[in-house]
């Protein structure tokens, strides 16, 4: 089964990235991907000026009034594309981040993984797969470990990394898929519900560069404390 780029549309959530939103969806088009959608999480530095200057054809552009984090943003994005996916033909979309640390390039990986098993639902980055390159910083390479750990126990689901970004999920799955946590915890929410309803997934590796501005953007150390626990609530309380 050969994969159309055409059926694919990527979903980037954004907050005050002006300064790199440019870069990352001019890359993006570069490799042949049109379709994108960007939710312009509440920003405040002028990220729909950029985007009305740079590309002014832009069809997908959605804004939350107010900051909403990062769960919210991508559940935004999910909604449009259960609305639109017949009307565009979207078969897949793909999770990206807006601050330039990934390359599309990795794109075509997940795309060797769905056309290699056409029963996948879901296909997620992992930085810890033998053929990843990532240069991730010692204390975040601690954390993601016990995350790793957490995941096992809570969600009863083996993945090497835990807190991904870069996903590539069949549209069709995605009523199946309703997130509620607005925060970063909605990775681990996410990775909750293909354990509870049972989706087919697969991890793939990536190469991913992070400098001064992406750790930066990132999540902060501290998070993962609020993470476990608002987990822990979500799942048994």
């Amino acid at each position: 089964m050969k994969i159309d780029k055409k059926d694919i549309v990527i979903i980037i959530p954004s907050y005050n990235e002006a300064s790199r939103i440019g870069e990352t969806i001019a890359s993006i088009y570069e490799a042949d991907y049109r379709e994108i959608i960007l939710v312009d999480d509440g920003s405040s530095d002028g990220t729909e000026a950029v985007i009305r200057e740079k590309f002014p054809d832009f069809k997908h552009f959605l804004r939350h009034c107010i900051n909403r984090w990062y769960g919210a943003a991508l559940e935004t994005g999910f909604e449009y594309v259960r609305r639109n996916r017949v009307k565009y033909n979207w078969k897949y979309c793909v999770t990206f981040d807006a601050d330039g640390q990934l390359a599309i390039t990795n794109l075509s990986r997940f795309i060797h993984a769905f056309e290699q098993d056409p029963t996948l639902h879901i296909v997620m980055w992992s930085r810890f797969l033998e053929d990843s390159h990532a240069n991730i910083p010692l204390l975040r390479k601690m954390i993601l470990a016990g995350g790793k750990i957490f995941t096992r126990m809570i969600s009863d689901i083996d993945l090497t990394d835990t807190h991904n970004g870069f996903r590539m999920i069949r549209t069709e799955v995605l009523d199946t898929i309703r997130t509620t946590m607005d925060g970063m915890e909605f990775s681990s929410e996410l990775i909750d519900i293909i354990s509870d309803k049972k989706l087919h997934w697969k991890e793939v590796p990536i190469d991913v560069t992070y400098d001064e501005y992406s750790l930066s953007k990132g999540q902060r150390y501290g998070w993962a404390f609020r993470i476990a626990t608002r987990m822990i609530w979500r799942k048994f309380f």
